[in-house]
């Protein structure tokens, strides 16, 4: 038997992804242990009407808390000024892309910058054969072969032609085998409108290695069957050869094979057209209002929807086994803060959830307001992270319960069950 607890974790918060806060070192653990052990100290004896709906809101609060906490880390970092992080820009996000895949972005300085030139793109090589007539065979009936070379390596087709076949159906039938294969090349049927059809192959990606000169080779001069299926598909006759990308960076010439790729382990730059002469385009860090605004709307969603769970007003079932000490934990923080959040664009509503103003954002961060208000936010941060871990080491703080008896204060007992009420419950039955 499996508890409903158990259930509802599992179909509710077992395919939730971790991240890199979700792991601890053994120091960490300890100090958790340490925490249980002291509130198992102070805790009283209490009682708990462990119905399924309290079990479930237990288990949304550790969770959410959990989540809140994720988020709250990620956001806002004691280092850095108040979601103050920064992200790679373009001067011209239509022609040159950059993504910053450094491990430390605060590291970075802003002024310095990449100058790139773009004076030709990677394209991927296509071989398009000849048009045949669709509805005859052309070929001699018989077994035959052709090697395509991908790279370094090299691949033989084989296929048959029968005396009831077509031109189409062989074509087909080869574009059928070569996509199947999955080896780095895509094949694909064309047709006119004079009742002719072609046989197109490209590379799945652009450029080549300059010492081979392609991309992919297609031949069946060493076919170990029949041949000539490569000379009358025309599959060996190359429509547009593949290049590489051609930059000029920082007014150094380098090539790639592919219109992707990273510049010192620090960007990774995606090219999208050619630029003008002597107009390069510009790529380096910055404080980036999109960048505040995106944590801060994470921010405020996480937020709000723990404060959603606090809130019993709006479900009578919650009203009764949720007690307001959560709402009115989560409430003080956000208004002892309101000034300071106000002003940095995260705005605190009258019901205590915080909404973001775009608008204020920007000109908190043009006015230098969010880089004023930076020891203030980090204050606000820490402060619902103790909240968070409060929740996430004993949510049944926060169910409505009956008082049994207060601990002894002369002499205090660990009592094991208490901070156990949670996992108790989830693996109560379990078998």
């Amino acid at each position: 038997m499996i508890s409903p607890a158990y259930q509802y974790y599992i179909s509710t918060y077992g395919s939730r992804e971790s991240c890199r806060y979700d792991t601890h070192k053994r120091n960490e653990l300890r100090n958790v242990y340490n925490s249980i052990v002291r509130l198992n100290k102070k805790s009283p004896l209490y009682k708990i009407n462990l119905t399924e709906h309290v079990q479930c809101l237990a288990i949304d609060l550790k969770e959410s808390s959990r989540a809140f906490r994720n988020v709250l880390l990620d956001t806002v970092s004691e280092e850095e000024s108040a979601f103050m992080q920064k992200a790679a820009y373009s001067s011209d996000e239509e022609l040159v892309e950059a993504e910053y895949i450094g491990d430390d972005p605060s590291s970075e300085e802003e002024g310095s910058a990449y100058q790139i030139d773009v004076t030709q793109l990677a394209t991927a090589q296509v071989n398009t054969g000849d048009f045949v007539a669709s509805n005859r065979l052309d070929l001699t009936p018989d077994q035959y072969s052709f090697d395509l070379t991908v790279g370094d390596s090299s691949y033989e087709f084989q296929f048959k032609v029968a005396e009831n076949h077509t031109n189409l159906q062989i074509q087909e039938k080869l574009a059928h085998l070569v996509n199947r294969s999955n080896i780095g090349v895509a094949a694909r049927v064309l047709k006119d409108g004079n009742g002719s059809s072609a046989l197109e192959i490209s590379a799945v990606q652009p450029g080549f290695h300059e010492y081979r000169g392609y991309a992919f080779k297609i031949s069946d001069d060493n076919s170990s069957k029949a041949r000539g299926s490569v000379d009358f598909f025309g599959l060996n006759h190359t429509s547009q050869p593949p290049t590489n990308a051609q930059v000029r960076i920082n007014g150094l010439e380098s090539s790639s094979p592919s219109n992707t790729f990273s510049i010192g382990n620090t960007y990774s730059v995606s090219l999208k057209g050619l630029t003008e002469p002597g107009t390069p385009v510009e790529i380096g860090m910055k404080r980036s209002t999109e960048t505040v605004i995106r944590n801060m709307t994470r921010l405020a969603d996480s937020y709000n929807s723990l404060h959603a769970i606090a809130d019993t007003s709006s479900d009578n079932i919650v009203e009764n086994i949720v007690s307001n000490k959560l709402l009115k934990d989560l409430n003080y923080i956000t208004k002892r803060f309101r000034d300071t959040l106000d002003s940095s664009g995260l705005m605190v509503q009258e019901d205590g959830t915080l909404q973001p103003d775009e608008e204020q954002i920007i000109r908190a961060v043009e006015n230098g307001t969010m880089e004023s208000n930076s020891e203030q936010i980090t204050t606000f941060r820490n402060a619902l992270l103790r909240q968070m871990e409060h929740i996430s080491l004993d949510p049944m703080n926060y169910i409505k319960k009956t008082m049994i008896s207060y601990p002894n204060p002369i002499r205090p007992f660990n009592n094991p069950y208490q901070i156990s009420v949670y996992s108790g419950m989830i693996f109560n039955g379990y078998i």
